[in-house]
């Protein structure tokens, strides 16, 4: 517990917000379902209406910060939402309300998040003043930092790496890399995500793997092309 606890508390840069600036989001990601079969084009265009009005709808509540489809090549997620929820389990009824999910096309995981604060404030204001503004789509290079190989095989040292890795995200938020990043919370296996401002692919893979802890092996990189609306990440 107590080296939970130091791991989670040395992947939120020093170099980034306080932790008073900070927020305790749920990440929830739409996997497809392994038992989803082939949909008639009438079935399917139901389905992905019914899942869009979900969204305007917790928009409308406040309870959607973030959300958008993935782009990745095989398709292991499909989208992901951004939630503010009173629990885990509160969010995890959330999601499972998604008409995608009730429909079985898709699939859940749901974590707690410790990210920047205000995460779609912007984008929620600018919409509100205007409800003409564009959404301004693009990729947003999302990387899951899972424990690596190595994350047993060094406890003495990976304080240190993981210092190293903590002041490497702050440098990247400090030259303007970064939308957002911080820790997942109560998970053995999955430990930050860092989401890049939008950049070549290349780039945003080479800044992952050039990370102290990723270069050790204390860190693991899954990388994702996530399609997000304009002035949803605060930083």
């Amino acid at each position: 517990m107590l080296v939970q606890l130091l791991s989670a508390l040395l992947l939120w840069p020093q170099a980034g917000p306080a932790p008073d600036s900070t927020d305790v989001y749920y990440l929830v990601f739409l996997r497809p379902d392994p038992a989803r079969t082939p949909l008639a084009k009438a079935d399917g265009e139901r389905i992905q209406s019914a899942h869009m009005a979900n969204i305007r709808d917790m928009g409308a509540r406040g309870i959607l910060m973030a959300a958008g489809p993935f782009d990745d090549t095989p398709p292991t997620i499909s989208g992901i939402f951004v939630l503010k929820a009173a629990s885990l389990d509160e969010a995890r009824r959330i999601a499972a309300q998604d008409p995608t999910v009730v429909e079985h096309r898709n699939r859940v995981d749901v974590f707690a998040w410790r990210g920047p604060r205000d995460v779609g404030v912007e984008y929620r204001r600018s919409h509100k003043e205007n409800p003409q503004t564009p959404e301004g789509m693009g990729v947003q290079p999302f990387v899951m930092l899972y424990r690596g190989g190595d994350w047993d095989k060094q406890p003495t040292k990976r304080t240190q790496i993981l210092a190293a890795h903590d002041e490497y995200i702050g440098r990247m938020r400090q030259e303007g890399k970064l939308g957002a990043s911080g820790p997942v919370q109560g998970d053995a296996s999955l430990q930050a995500i860092v989401i890049f401002h939008r950049m070549h692919d290349d780039e945003a893979r080479r800044l992952a793997g050039e990370d102290p802890a990723v270069k050790a092996g204390v860190l693991r990189v899954e990388y994702h092309r996530w399609w997000s609306a304009e002035h949803v990440l605060p930083w």
